[in-house]
């Protein structure tokens, strides 16, 4: 691994460190939002047993028609709009937080490419703080993140209306109906802390695309770099090592954390650029080894972690590539995203029902 690579992995530990401090906020916050809930929900349950001790039939339409079912699910609503606002304002300061991050990196990960003669004379520009601000805007009322956050509320309050109505229904006891309400509201708080990684990383790649094509006069492109590892998507291990103009956008997964590094131009061609002779000095530019390479490398084991036995027989046999496995869909909220194929979108249901029956005889 070269100290380039070494400086990328080291970056992006540092942008999740400073996640995760920031989800344990958001975890602590929403813990306060549950207990103030869960004091209601006690109150129903202590209602729903007087109510059967005086020979009361108890059902579902008991909890609609007393309009118990209708008056926690308003307090979960507003609890949740309480959540929202608070976390609104956390992402916005990660956000504000990663895109300085990503011009610093961006300044440094390009440094450490060029020759002292080069670096002495080119000059890396870095974005005004009004462009920050305007990246840090997407939260602002209206935007699609901010109206995601805010459907947090409706859902997990109709989550949480279904279970109390589930455990009427199915017979069970107040300790498991109050189980089965925790359940789907700690549903809101995993979605709430997938949003806020997600957001995060998207501004710090936005901030760093934006850096480069601000020095597109240095920059010919960017390459494509994962966190490898047996965890990592097949998706990510395959663009790994890519190459991509300054004009693409690396356009990961919810909660990905790939990084775009970038690769300057040759010392000839920058030379010609800046009015400088340097067509003798050695080239330098970054290369990263094709995640394609990185896997077939791998023990058969991690091999089949990352891909399924079925995938991994396909794959084996030749029948698939890891390329293959890459997909691309476009969600109207939020863009172009990549992810991990499945066998049957590859081959269809048919052959990877073979595969699968294969490795199960």
């Amino acid at each position: 691994m070269s100290d380039l690579e070494r400086a990328v992995n080291r970056f992006r530990r540092e942008l999740l460190q400073n996640e995760r401090r920031a989800a344990g906020e958001m975890v602590r916050y929403y813990g306060e939002v549950w207990r103030t809930v869960s004091v209601r929900l006690d109150a129903l349950q202590r209602q729903i047993a007087e109510a059967r001790e005086a020979g009361e039939e108890v059902s579902p339409a008991w909890l609609f028609r007393q309009r118990r079912l209708e008056s926690l699910r308003v307090q979960v609503e507003a609890e949740l709009r309480r959540f929202a606002e608070f976390a609104d304002g956390m992402i916005r300061r990660q956000q504000e937080e990663a895109i300085r991050a990503a011009q610093d990196h961006a300044e440094q990960l390009v440094l450490m490419q060029l020759p002292d003669q080069v670096a002495a004379v080119v000059r890396w520009d870095r974005l005004p703080q009004e462009a920050i601000y305007s990246m840090v805007g997407t939260l602002q009322d209206g935007s699609p993140l901010r109206e995601l956050l805010m459907e947090l509320g409706a859902e997990v309050g109709q989550g949480g209306a279904d279970a109390l109505v589930t455990g009427l229904a199915t017979g069970m006891n107040p300790q498991q109906t109050a189980r089965l309400v925790r359940k789907r509201f700690g549903m809101g708080l995993a979605r709430a802390l997938r949003i806020a990684r997600t957001e995060t990383l998207r501004a710090y790649r936005y901030a760093t695309h934006r850096s480069y094509r601000a020095n597109s006069r240095i920059l010919k492109g960017w390459v494509w770099h994962a966190e490898l590892g047996p965890r990592t998507c097949p998706a990510c291990i395959a663009m790994h090592g890519t190459f991509h103009r300054l004009d693409e956008t690396l356009d990961d997964h919810p909660n990905g954390r790939c990084t775009p590094v970038p690769v300057t131009k040759g010392w000839r061609e920058l030379g010609e650029e800046f009015g400088v002779d340097w067509g003798g000095i050695p080239e330098t530019q970054v290369k990263v080894r094709p995640g394609v390479e990185w896997f077939a490398e791998q023990t058969e084991d991690v091999q089949r972690r990352i891909l399924g036995s079925a995938a991994f027989e396909a794959w084996r046999a030749g029948t698939v590539r890891l390329e293959d496995f890459v997909g691309r869909r476009s969600d109207p909220r939020w863009g172009t995203m990549r992810y991990a194929r499945s066998l049957r979108q590859i081959i269809g249901e048919g052959e990877a029902k073979r595969w699968r029956s294969a490795i199960s005889s």
